[in-house]
C-alpha cells in the first residue's frame, strides 16, 4: 500500500474540490479546448477554440455570431469575473438548461454611458426579446468604450443577480432573475454582430444571499390572460380575425398565463418554436356601463377587439425607442358594458422583422425573436 505524504493528500484534495465544483476561491478558467467549446450561432455548426492575444491580454476570440461554453461545470450561486472588450454586445448566458434556455447578460459597448449600457434578458426556446426588458430595470447604464477592456463582476443568489462593472462598489444593475425554468446549469459567452474578446476568467460559488431592490409595482396592470395555440400566416381583413378567433375558441387547446411583476406578458415563453402570432384574451368585469382608457404596447403587429368588435389595429413602427414595449406608450378607449366584457389581443411576433433586416437565425433556426405586451387600465 503506497503512503501519501502531506502534500499529495492537499493535491488530491484540491483536485476532488476542483472536481465537484464546491472549491471556495475563485478559479482562474485555463483558456483551453478541454475547458471550452466554440458554436457558431448561425447555423449551429461546431469550430474550434480561438485564443489570442489583444492588447496585451491572453483571450478567447469569438466572431461575430459564435457561442463559447464552459465544459467543465455547471453552476447555481455563483461570483463570476472577467475582463471583455468588443465592437458590439458580447455577453454571458448563465444558468443554461441548453443553448436555447437560460439567462442572459451582454453589455452594448458602443453605449457606454446611456441607460441602456447593460441589458439583461431571459432566454426562453431562444428568442431574446430586448424589446420587452427596457431600463431602468432590466437596462441600465455603465461606462465602457467599443474595443477596450472593462472589467465586470456578476454575482448570482437564488433570483438576484448583480452586475458591477469597472472599480465600482455600488452595482451598476441589480435585478430579479426571470427564467424560472432554471436554476442551475452551464455558462457560455456569446457575441452578437461583432467580434469580441474575453480574458481573466475566474469563477467561485456564492454561498452568502444578498438582496436587492425590487422593480416599480405600483401600476395596476392586466396580469391574467389566457392564450391560444400558434397561429401561421397574417389577418388581413375583418372576415378573417373572426373566422380565425371563432376556429381558435372551438377547436384551440388555451393556456393560462400570468404577467410579471412590471406587467410584461412574453409570449415566446409558452411556445417551444416561437413565430408568428397567436391570440391572448381576458375578461374585464364592470359594475356599471362605462367608458375606460386602456394603457398598452406591443411588438410589431396587435389586433384589439373587445365584445366581439374590432376596435383597434396597427403595426409598431416608433423607430425612436427601437420600438422597445413600454409602459402607457399607446392607449385606447374602452367602452364596457355592464358585466364581462371580453377583451382579445392577437399578437404578431417579430419573426418576419427579423428576416427582412437580414439579422441571422439562432442556432440555424428561423425564429421569433420578440414577442409580446403589456396593457393596464389607467385609474379614472
Amino acid at each position: 500500500m503506497t503512503c501519501l505524504n502531506s502534500i499529495q493528500i492537499k493535491i488530491y484534495l484540491t483536485i476532488a474540490l476542483l472536481i465537484s465544483g464546491k472549491f471556495l476561491f475563485a478559479q482562474s478558467i485555463p483558456l483551453t479546448p478541454q475547458n471550452w467549446q466554440v458554436v457558431d450561432n448561425e447555423n449551429n455548426q461546431e469550430l474550434d477554440l480561438q485564443v489570442t492575444e489583444y492588447k496585451g491580454k491572453s483571450a478567447i476570440h469569438l466572431g461575430r455570431h459564435e457561442i463559447v461554453r464552459l465544459k467543465t461545470n455547471t453552476y447555481e450561486n455563483f461570483v463570476l469575473e472577467m475582463d471583455i472588450a468588443g465592437k458590439a454586445m458580447p455577453g454571458i448566458g448563465f444558468r443554461a438548461k441548453d443553448l436555447w434556455d437560460y439567462e442572459f447578460l451582454y453589455f452594448r459597448v458602443f453605449s457606454g454611458g446611456k441607460d441602456d449600457a447593460i441589458q439583461y434578458i431571459p432566454v426562453f426556446h431562444g428568442s431574446h426579446p430586448w424589446q420587452l426588458y427596457n431600463e431602468p430595470t432590466y437596462e441600465t447604464s455603465a461606462e465602457f468604450k467599443s474595443q477596450q477592456w472593462f472589467h465586470i463582476k456578476v454575482e448570482v443568489f437564488g433570483e438576484n443577480m448583480r452586475v458591477f462593472v469597472g472599480e465600482k462598489e455600488q452595482p451598476n444593475m441589480q435585478v430579479e432573475l426571470l427564467q424560472k425554468e432554471c436554476d442551475s446549469g452551464d455558462i457560455f459567452l456569446k457575441t452578437s454582430f461583432a467580434e469580441a474578446y474575453f480574458s481573466n476568467l475566474k469563477i467561485q460559488p456564492l454561498e452568502k444571499p444578498f438582496t436587492i431592490e425590487q422593480p416599480r409595482t405600483e401600476f395596476g396592470y392586466i396580469t391574467e390572460w389566457e392564450i391560444s395555440e400558434q397561429l401561421q400566416g397574417n389577418i388581413r381583413s375583418q372576415r378573417q380575425y373572426f373566422k380565425w378567433i371563432e376556429n381558435a375558441e372551438k377547436n384551440h387547446k388555451w393556456q393560462s398565463i400570468e404577467a410579471d411583476k412590471t406587467g410584461i406578458i412574453n409570449m415566446a415563453q409558452y411556445y417551444e418554436h416561437p413565430k408568428e402570432s397567436a391570440f391572448a384574451k381576458t375578461t374585464i368585469h364592470s359594475d356599471v356601463p362605462k367608458t375606460v382608457t386602456l394603457a398598452y404596447d406591443y411588438t410589431q403587429v396587435l389586433l384589439i377587439s373587445l365584445n366581439n368588435k374590432i376596435i383597434f389595429y396597427g403595426r409598431e413602427l416608433d423607430m425612436d425607442n427601437f420600438m422597445r414595449v413600454t409602459d402607457r406608450e399607446q392607449t385606447i378607449e374602452l367602452s364596457l358594458n355592464k358585466g364581462e366584457n371580453k377583451l382579445v389581443f392577437w399578437i404578431r411576433s417579430d419573426d418576419e422583422w427579423q428576416n427582412e433586416v437580414g439579422n441571422p437565425p439562432y442556432l440555424g433556426r428561423k425564429q421569433a425573436m420578440n414577442w409580446g405586451f403589456m396593457a393596464r387600465l389607467l385609474q379614472e
